[in-house]
């Protein structure tokens, strides 16, 4: 295995190199209420404080287009889909930003399983042919997911599961392992893989594989099983570099997002239970350990959950949740240590972390890092090949990890939009 092996998000490693902290004074809350000031709280990951500032807005005349986006767009990453698709309806064509809108409605609908008002959507908007007939092929196979039980996957025998997580699965019939990361949408393979399996893909555009830009592919496979919990029709995505060392099988965010899930790390198990059925909730969640913390976190796309957090002092920020960085470098005490947070070399300076260090590569750190109030130290972090980015507007200021995530039952409850972190 190579000193450094990245597994992640599909759409690229993104960082935001700006760095923004508030004081109560310069904060957005304390602000006279204007579009100015909902923008800026939305800029700086406030997706509550945005959303009521637009709220006060929405009935003055002069302001009702931007106020009626920015509740589109706090009800998207909350997941209220059809309340975004209900603000967006609203919204005048003469507004000079609507266009900024086409991806997240795009999105809301293909949430909502609408894919036949996605393609409409889609040829209104001039979106690329293959993005379209992508969706009719969606409209023309829907997903289904059935679960009707809570079901327990341990995790499975692999070289990489202590770094990437790996369950035992079936892919059209055909036993294999399959790793879960949150960078990742439903599944994702590389082409020797997807061809073994009977999986017909198509061209469908390009996107990144770490920080490296690749054609992608995408197909549908008939079923995949995970436990008791099986999917129908569920989007393959194929990219080429998913071959040799690294013919990997991957799931993700948006399997996830079909049922209330938690990966218990300490237990080395992933916990599945129906999603908006109280009881098996109950019981999922009495699986878990008693010391918790709830956190609530927001998804832009269709996959990328993002939560805010802390480094040391520095508050606000924004960390995009991803679980498949697989950066792997040799531990002081022997064998190897696994990187739980990576941003760009220049931000890492820029939060005053010595730059001999930063620019030799993986470094240790006593400082504190946090989503919310579940808080790490000593921590193995890396300066990533990355580059400023937003989600929606949303500024990113860098990335937390499985090795972040790793000491808790982490929870993701896709109806509230809650992250909870439990721990013995």
């Amino acid at each position: 295995m190579p000193a450094t092996l990245f597994i992640t998000t599909l759409v690229g490693l993104a960082t935001a190199i700006a760095q923004v902290e508030l004081d109560d004074s310069q904060s957005p809350k304390n602000a006279s209420p204007s579009i100015e000031s909902a923008w800026k709280a939305w800029a700086s990951g406030d997706v509550l404080q945005a959303r009521d500032t637009a709220r006060r807005l929405a009935a003055n005349e002069s302001h009702r287009d931007a106020a009626a986006h920015l509740l589109a767009l706090s009800a998207f990453v909350a997941g209220k889909y059809e309340d975004a698709l209900k603000h967006y309806e609203t919204i005048t064509d003469a507004y000079d930003r609507l266009g900024e809108l086409t991806e997240p409605i795009t999105e809301a609908y293909l949430h909502l399983g609408r894919f036949e008002d996605a393609a409409r959507f889609a040829r209104q908007k001039n979106l690329a042919d293959w993005k379209i007939a992508r969706f009719e092929h969606r409209a023309e196979k829907p997903l289904a997911a059935k679960l009707d039980e809570l079901t327990v996957i341990p995790f499975a025998d692999h070289p990489l599961t202590d770094y990437l997580p790996a369950f035992k699965a079936t892919i059209q019939g055909t036993e294999l392992i399959a790793h879960m990361d949150t960078g990742g949408t439903f599944l994702v393979m590389g082409p020797e893989r997807a061809e073994k399996l009977g999986i017909e893909v198509v061209e469908s555009g390009e996107g990144y594989h770490g920080a490296q830009r690749v054609k992608t592919y995408s197909g549908i496979a008939e079923r995949f099983t995970l436990g008791k919990a099986v999917l129908e029709n569920i989007p393959v995505g194929v990219l080429p570099t998913l071959t040799g060392h690294q013919d990997f099988v991957i799931f993700g965010t948006n399997v996830l997002q079909r049922f209330l899930a938690t990966m218990d790390y300490p237990q080395k198990r992933l916990i599945l239970s129906p999603r908006g059925n109280t009881g098996l909730a109950e019981r999922h969640k009495d699986m878990l350990p008693r010391k918790r913390a709830t956190v609530p976190f927001w998804m832009w796309g269709d996959h990328f959950m993002f939560a805010r957090g802390s480094l040391g002092h520095h508050k606000n920020l924004n960390f995009f949740v991803d679980s498949g960085l697989v950066s792997l470098h040799p531990g002081a005490n022997g064998g190897m240590r696994q990187a739980a947070f990576t941003t760009s070399a220049d931000q890492f300076i820029a939060w005053g972390f010595d730059e001999t260090s930063v620019r030799g590569g993986a470094f240790e750190s006593n400082l504190s890092l946090a989503i919310g109030p579940v808080r790490r130290g000593n921590l193995l972090f890396v300066p990533g090949k990355v580059t400023p980015t937003t989600f929606g507007g949303v500024r990113i200021d860098a990335l937390v990890s499985h090795a972040f995530l790793n000491q808790y039952a982490w929870t993701i409850d896709f109806d509230e939009h809650t992250y909870l972190f439990s721990e013995e």
